[in-house]
């Protein structure tokens, strides 16, 4: 498996993991709204929520290994994901696009972007995901959906017609409630999509590969 060597990404990577370690203790307040399915984003605003260092190692090999240049990201949060988005982009000669709803995020995103030396890889879009991700180039390699569980279906069809034959859907927390719908479109549509759940993650990874057709 190839891993990230560049040094600077490292340690900031380093840095946000362990300030991500509070999550929990940041959470604590709204632990009734989690329970309840009524968490909103504005909850959040002071959480990571970041996908774990083997997905993000995961991701970056793959990336590599398919050599993925239109890279789309749904759910920045403080930008970890996308330090390892960023970091395959350096390698493979492309470029990373990724939304995020929380202007607050935003802005500690691209601190952290300019941080770990990566700022001129990605494109940040603040707002909402369906908004500035409409206007997004054709030809996606890679997309992973990271954001608000409801929104993982009608994102993927709003950008189904952009993505490359052979691109990946990578879907975090694929076992939370609010990802049926997506689950139940990739299964009724084998002809289009290839798709496995991992037991991997905090809440279950899809990993789909885009088969393209009608």
């Amino acid at each position: 498996m190839q891993k990230i060597t560049d040094a600077t990404v490292l340690n900031t990577l380093d840095v946000l993991y362990q300030d991500a370690s509070s999550d929990k203790r940041r959470l604590l307040t709204v632990f009734p709204k989690i329970l309840s399915g009524n968490l909103q984003p504005s909850d959040a605003r002071k959480a990571y929520l970041p996908i774990n260092r083997d997905q993000g190692e995961f991701i970056y090999d793959l990336l590599i290994t398919e050599g993925a240049k239109h890279i789309v990201e749904f759910g920045t949060s403080f930008g970890i994901s996308t330090l390892f988005l960023g970091a395959a982009a350096r390698q493979t000669g492309g470029h990373v696009v990724t939304s995020e709803l929380l202007p607050e995020k935003c802005a500690i995103a691209k601190k952290n972007f300019e941080r770990a030396g990566i700022a001129d890889l990605v494109d940040l879009r603040a707002g909402d995901a369906m908004e500035t991700l409409a206007t997004v180039d054709d030809g996606i390699d890679f997309l992973l959906l990271d954001g608000w569980n409801n929104l993982y279906l009608p994102l993927l069809q709003m950008v189904e017609h952009k993505l490359n034959k052979g691109a990946y859907i990578y879907t975090d927390n694929a076992s939370f409630p609010g990802t049926e719908a997506l689950l139940s479109y990739l299964r009724e549509n084998p002809a289009k999509f290839d798709s496995e759940h991992m037991k991997t993650g905090k809440g279950g990874v899809e990993l789909t590969k885009y088969l393209g057709g009608a």
